[in-house]
């Protein structure tokens, strides 16, 4: 498992990169997210640095919660000429909402994530979350069967990123797709599963598995997981607890403290509430995330350099910060002027 050190990088470097051409600050992205989703707050901040050293303007568009967004995006949406909107979860919840907003206006958004791309976005880097859960299930087969230490694990990724469009979008809005992106509909297949079975003593393990909502990328990665973990360690051999929190953080920690009460054997966050939940019920079980976005800012980390330590490891859904700026500058060129 491969770690990717260029995906999460400071902002200062960030805002060094090249790829798109200054427009003297005319042009108004709008960067929407929820301000209680720190993960999404890091990937604004960096992206606002991006743009703003290349002579664009970016604006913060937060929100609270779902019942905010509504009126913040109407209030908002004819001062900017694109939206980007990072991987969070309160969008994703509430993409069909963004949607309606934005179509009307027929303003163009660039979405951190293929779900959100799919409810109400043009353009997106994709990962394939059902590879990426995998990715995790291997690491919980390696160390449920002690084949390696969760403290030394550094934070694995999806390397294989693709450039998305939604078609639908793009042709009510008018945006022209390089060709090099490949329609939404047109996902690569969910990759096999190279987990072999090794669990030769036929050792009985309980997983709970914490889910912060019910969404495709969410739900990819959980099966990902569960079909991974069955292949290390034989279907017959494990028991997986699934707890959905339905959007509600509050509820990530009381599963995550059911969890350890009943003595899991290891605690699959999915998504950054969830993990947050869980690092915080204990420090000796182990937990593995996934579909997080920078651990050091899940987890108060400063200075993350990979690697949490202690209980905690996983994986992230971070899609090249560099790439996505230069993409959003190279699809709406026309509309940031």
């Amino acid at each position: 498992m491969k770690t990717k050190n260029l995906m999460i990088m400071p902002i200062a470097l960030l805002a060094m990169m090249t790829g798109c051409n200054k427009n003297n600050g005319h042009a108004n992205v709008g960067l929407l997210y929820c301000a209680n989703e720190a993960n999404s707050l890091y990937q604004v901040n960096a992206v606002k640095a991006a743009l703003e050293a290349k002579g664009y303007s970016a604006k913060m568009i937060s929100f609270s919660d779902s019942n905010d967004i509504s009126p913040v995006l109407n209030g908002a949406i004819d001062t900017v000429d694109t939206l980007y909107i990072p991987t969070d979860n309160t969008c994703a919840s509430n993409a069909e909402t963004i949607d309606a907003i934005v179509r009307t206006k027929k303003k163009p958004v660039y979405a951190g994530e293929e779900g959100i791309c799919k409810g109400c976005g043009a353009i997106t880097l994709s990962i394939n979350y059902y590879n990426l859960g995998a990715i995790t299930g291997e690491m919980a087969v390696s160390v449920l069967l002690g084949e390696k230490d969760i403290s030394t694990m550094p934070i694995a990724y999806d390397n294989n990123q693709i450039k998305k469009y939604n078609k639908s979008f793009c042709d009510e809005v008018g945006i022209a797709v390089p060709s090099d992106y490949v329609e939404l509909n047109d996902s690569a297949a969910d990759s096999a599963i190279t987990t072999t079975f090794r669990n030769t003593e036929n050792r009985h393990f309980t997983i709970g598995i914490s889910q912060i909502v019910t969404h495709d990328a969410l739900d990819a990665a959980t099966r990902g997981f569960e079909d991974a973990v069955k292949a290390g360690l034989g279907e017959s051999n494990v028991t997986f607890d699934f707890q959905n929190a339905s959007g509600q953080t509050e509820n990530c920690a009381i599963i995550a403290n059911g969890f350890v009460s009943k003595g899991v054997n290891l605690i699959m966050a999915n998504a950054t509430p969830a993990l947050q939940a869980a690092a915080n019920a204990t420090t000796t079980i182990p937990v593995l995330g996934t579909s997080v976005t920078d651990y050091g800012t899940a987890l108060g980390i400063s200075n993350f350099d990979g690697i949490v330590g202690g209980n905690v490891s996983g994986t992230s859904d971070l899609a090249s910060l560099q790439d996505q700026v230069n993409m959003l500058c190279e699809v709406f060129a026309s509309y940031m002027k």
